[in-house]
């Protein structure tokens, strides 16, 4: 039987009320680990499915609710609080997290009411609009557009190393897409700081590793390669990259790994001008991509994302050969990945941390 568990998240008692960035970043890491988790044992070792969720983050902690195909309303109640309190414990952010309550929201016959009314409409869907009215009647609010407007606005002026003129579009819009971008800064820098312990616990690449935020992000073709000390490196390449945005005078990414990290924060700014519903991901693509254009100063590297075989580590002997073409190739036009923290100006006044063996 399919159920709509809600489940209130608390946070640590110290935290009084989350702030926005807070808000934004437990949300980000629920999603991750919710997205992965399948199902869980419930009582008498029953079998409980996850079919879906729904997050909603609010000063005072986090709403989950989940869709749970389970033998019974107490099991699905004990299978939701057992799903949650498992990531709690295994995720580190969550330290000192708890669940609060859980409670089946739509019962055994409410949703079997609303499946027999739904004539033309399969299980599936009557199981999603169920959710989705359990969730608009939880009385938690919504991400709210108006707050980030106002927030996006206020960090505008952060961004000192362009004027708006570069996004191509005025006003209100140019404002948004410059806080947007001063806003990723700070997410895409925790995201990073995530990912490298992840990979460090396990001593594993992102080839290997699940649930990472944004180095699954970088081309896939070197994956084998991002281990936790890249995770470390590629983080100095990222703030170096944030701080200039902030000085008066722009300087262009001076590595490969620093345009990579301008395009992890450029992602990440769309992201959350789409979520507050300040600007859909198409209207935002020309926007970014004029910026783009002016911050990278001729650094190309897209076609890494075009590259579909793996370049490091083992790989079917069909491949190798095209595989070390394509290094070679890669290497002649400075983007291959032992070229990735060099600066592009032949200069040796980078970071010592990048000299170590």
């Amino acid at each position: 039987m399919d159920y709509a568990v809600t489940a209130e998240l608390a946070p640590p008692a110290e935290v009084v009320e989350l702030d926005p960035l807070q808000q934004e970043g437990v949300a980000a890491v629920l999603d991750r680990h919710l997205a992965m988790v399948e199902g869980v044992s419930g009582p008498e070792e029953s079998e409980i499915d996850v079919l879906d969720y729904r997050i909603t983050v609010h000063p005072a902690g986090v709403s989950v609710l989940l869709a749970l195909d389970a033998p019974s309303l107490q099991a699905a109640e004990e299978g939701a609080a057992s799903v949650l309190d498992e990531l709690i414990v295994e995720t580190e952010l969550l330290i000192g997290w708890s669940v609060a309550e859980s409670a089946v929201r739509i019962t055994e016959d409410e949703f079997n009411e609303r499946l027999a009314a739904a004539d033309d409409v399969d299980a599936d869907d009557a199981l999603q609009a169920a959710i989705e009215e359990a969730l608009e009647s939880s009385g938690e609010p919504a991400m709210d557009a108006a707050h980030w407007k106002r927030r996006l606005t206020e960090l505008a002026p952060r961004l000192r190393a362009f004027d708006t003129e570069v996004f191509g579009v005025g006003g209100e819009q140019a404002a948004l897409a410059a806080g947007a971008l001063v806003h990723a800064v700070r997410v895409v820098t925790d995201e990073i700081f995530y990912d490298e312990l992840a990979l460090a616990v396990n001593n594993a690449t992102v080839a290997d590793a699940v649930g990472l935020l944004v180095l699954e992000e970088l081309p896939p073709c070197y994956d084998k390669r991002y281990d936790a000390f890249f995770a470390r490196a590629f983080v100095l390449a990222s703030a170096a990259v944030a701080v200039r945005l902030t000085e008066p005078v722009w300087t262009s990414p001076r590595s490969v790994a620093e345009a990579l990290a301008l395009r992890l924060v450029i992602n990440e700014a769309r992201v959350v001008l789409e979520a507050a519903e300040l600007m859909s991901w198409d209207d935002s693509e020309p926007v970014f991509e004029n910026f783009a254009d002016a911050a990278l100063g001729g650094l190309e590297h897209h076609e890494l994302y075009e590259i579909d075989v793996p370049l490091a580590g083992d790989a079917e002997p069909e491949v190798v050969e095209r595989a070390a073409k394509l290094e070679a190739e890669l290497h002649t036009q400075g983007l291959a990945f032992d070229q990735w923290f060099l600066p592009r100006d032949g200069a040796m006044d980078f970071h010592p941390y990048l000299d170590a063996p």
